[in-house]
């Protein structure tokens, strides 16, 4: 199956502008795959009728289903690893630098399902307990789409989640079976708010951060959304946080206002100071 060429560009040019998602005719497919869903639970006569129905922009909610159908939500448990292994030292000197104020602030932006954000609560039960215990300390995490933002407040994962990341002594450490699949306990749901943002739109008022995890994210973007989207991100940094991109993202040709420092098999960035 195919999309006509002008549903098809119509398409493009809407994800792109309320989402910064760029794709081209190489994702037929993908459209297909993910759109196909609505079309049969709509009971829209074709494809081409959904995304006519969209250009006419009478159903709000139609748009909204459309777009998040088209993002990508893949992601597991402490991925890559390494990353979070270098936020270990990472928190570590914050913390130092943080000690008369008292607060740690960590963004996980689309951090889809909640893995992502579970995760980086996981290494500070592991690891920073004194400073859970005494300080004001916030993971914040962000995505666009509500259904699955519904999905990560939840806090539960089946099997083969569970399987992708984690080590048996955590799974039984931070999750309680249930009806056959796995609940995060409640202190680490307790460290995590999570919000809806969409990075392309309007942002909402956000704390400065000491670290910010946008991984895997401006694969999706071209060069314009990615280097505006990080420069967004420098202004809610602090002066000394860290960012962390996904392991094929890097800021050359993006981005020249950055260290990049590499870490026991990672790489994050650091500002440079403003001149």
């Amino acid at each position: 199956m195919k999309v006509a060429d002008p549903q098809f560009d119509y398409l493009c040019g809407l994800l792109r502008r309320r989402t910064g998602v760029c794709i081209d005719q190489s994702k037929q497919y993908l459209v297909v795959a993910r759109l196909m869903p609505i079309v049969r639970q709509r009971k829209i006569p074709s494809l081409e009728t959904l995304i006519d129905r969209l250009r006419q922009g009478l159903d709000p909610s139609l748009e909204k289903d459309v777009l998040c159908a088209m993002m990508t939500h893949e992601t597991s448990f402490f991925r890559d690893r390494a990353p979070f292994e270098s936020l270990r030292a990472v928190l570590t000197d914050i913390v130092q630098r943080r000690a008369k104020e008292r607060q740690l602030t960590i963004w996980s932006a689309a951090c889809a399902s909640g893995q992502e954000p579970f995760s980086i609560a996981m290494v500070l039960l592991e690891h920073f307990r004194d400073v859970l215990a005494t300080w004001r300390v916030r993971i914040i995490a962000t995505d666009f789409s509500e259904q699955i933002l519904a999905r990560a407040r939840e806090g539960v994962y089946s099997e083969l989640e569970t399987d992708r990341g984690l080590s048996p002594a955590l799974l039984q450490k931070y999750f309680r079976p249930l009806q056959g699949r796995f609940s995060i306990v409640q202190e680490c749901r307790q460290l995590v708010e999570f919000r809806f943002m969409n990075l392309n739109g309007t942002w909402p008022l956000m704390p400065l951060a000491d670290v910010v995890f946008l991984r895997n994210v401006m694969l999706y973007f071209d060069v314009a959304t990615r280097s505006a989207l990080v420069a967004r991100v420098r202004r809610v940094l602090r002066p000394d946080g860290v960012l962390f991109l996904g392991s094929a993202e890097t800021m050359i040709g993006i981005d020249d206002g950055w260290n990049r420092v590499s870490q026991g098999g990672c790489s994050y960035y650091k500002p440079k100071p403003r001149r």
